[in-house]
């Protein structure tokens, strides 16, 4: 059988593989849930800490003693990327080298290899004690933004405006080292303008754009994101400078093969300047924004770069431009008891990830957000409206309580 592994349960993965001709074989972490689609693909679903080599490990090599040697080993899963990286290296397959997939995890080290570039941003890495120490060496009223070396999703970011905010976040931070130890954190002065995210595809070295997405967020302090719209609504010549920052982001962390996911802002002063990268596809279905308003599937793409062939899937966009919107939680703590829909025109899809009776939080992070819709446009102005307005009338009906 021509197979291969696929570390961590994605549709789009699993959809990919299928394409290509193989039968994927998953490894899903022990009570996670297995989509539909996925089992409809797979050859098998085998449970296993994808985070773990040594585990991750040991079942590949009961595989390839049953099944033969895989075609691939891949993962869009954002903790199992150095994992995959070395197993695919170790059997002698295309992969992004391990050592690339962890430099994409620590954005401090992505910043060290950007120094000498036009993309390179003031910062400091380091303990809290550092990142007092960076914010203190400027003036009361430098705006910085710190967050933890390694995070995801936007947790953990907070915007330091003032003396006051460092040492309210000082505290935060003491407090989550009792548990946690002391965590390595990021602090860089504030970039203002726009903000984006680039989706690429490398093979051997090339890197091919696919699109450049136009990211909406909370804003100071915590900068949650709220909404996506592909294509980014950009003169060609600042999206060239986008692509150009990416192209050198991916050459100095080494980032050679598979997907690829890279989020700046456009400084008025500046120009690009790199907020993180990752080894993988955009979360918050920008994937599917980017396939339904170019027609390119970023999965697809990846593994086809990955074996060497050309993409099986013609471009046939839906629309010019998607967006998706999210459903932000009410202020204050409580249970989710109902909720109503305002009907609007052009929605493609719902989503809702809280069922009543599940507890709500404050947004601080994209985890807290309730849910979304996507919608299609003859501009990347127009979807975003219409995603917009359909989110904006979702009412909660929200009991108090911790």
């Amino acid at each position: 059988m021509s197979w291969m592994c696929l570390l961590g349960p994605s549709a789009g993965g699993a959809r990919a593989i299928a394409l290509h001709g193989h039968r994927p074989v998953v490894l899903v972490p022990p009570g996670a849930a297995v989509p539909g689609e996925v089992a409809a693909h797979a050859e098998r679903v085998v449970f296993c800490e994808i985070t773990d080599h040594d585990a991750v490990r040991s079942v590949v090599d009961r595989l390839v003693a049953e099944l033969g040697p895989p075609r691939l080993v891949v993962s869009f899963t954002e903790f199992a990327q150095e994992v995959c990286a070395r197993i695919a290296t170790g059997l002698g397959l295309p992969s992004v080298p391990p050592a690339a997939a962890a430099r994409a995890r620590d954005k401090a080290e992505m910043r060290r290899l950007l120094a000498g570039t036009p993309y390179a941003w003031r910062y400091a890495a380091g303990t809290a004690d550092d990142v007092a120490a960076a914010v203190r060496a400027e003036p009361d009223g430098v705006t910085w933004i710190v967050k933890p070396a390694d995070g995801a999703g936007s947790a953990g970011v907070t915007a330091l405006e003032s003396y006051a905010d460092l040492e309210r976040w000082r505290a935060k931070a003491a407090a989550g080292a009792q548990a946690d130890g002391a965590a390595p954190y990021i602090v860089e002065l504030a970039a203002t303008g726009p903000e984006f995210s680039v989706e690429a595809v490398s093979g051997g070295g090339r890197h091919t754009i696919l699109a450049i997405t136009a990211k909406q967020t909370t804003g100071s302090p915590g900068f949650v994101e709220t909404g996506h719209v592909v294509p980014a609504p950009l003169p060609e010549d600042d999206a060239e400078r986008l692509r150009e920052a990416v192209r050198c982001v991916l050459d100095r962390l080494e980032i050679s093969h598979g997907a690829s996911h890279t989020e700046l802002r456009l400084d008025p002063e500046h120009g690009p300047v790199v907020i993180e990268t990752h080894t993988r596809v955009g979360g918050d279905c920008i994937p599917e924004l980017v396939e339904l308003a170019t027609g390119q599937d970023q999965y697809e793409r990846a593994v086809a770069a990955l074996l060497g062939t050309a993409s099986v899937r013609p471009p046939a966009p839906a629309a010019p431009a998607a967006a998706i919107s999210f459903v932000a939680p009410p202020p204050g703590a409580g249970t989710l008891t109902g909720l109503a829909l305002t009907p609007v025109d052009g929605i493609l899809r719902w989503q809702f990830d809280r069922t009543p009776g599940a507890a709500l939080s404050e947004l601080r992070s994209s985890e807290d957000r309730v849910g979304y819709a996507i919608a299609l446009g003859e501009t990347p102005a127009e979807a975003m409206e219409t995603a917009a307005k359909a989110t904006t009338g979702v009412h909660l009906e929200v009991a108090p309580g911790p």
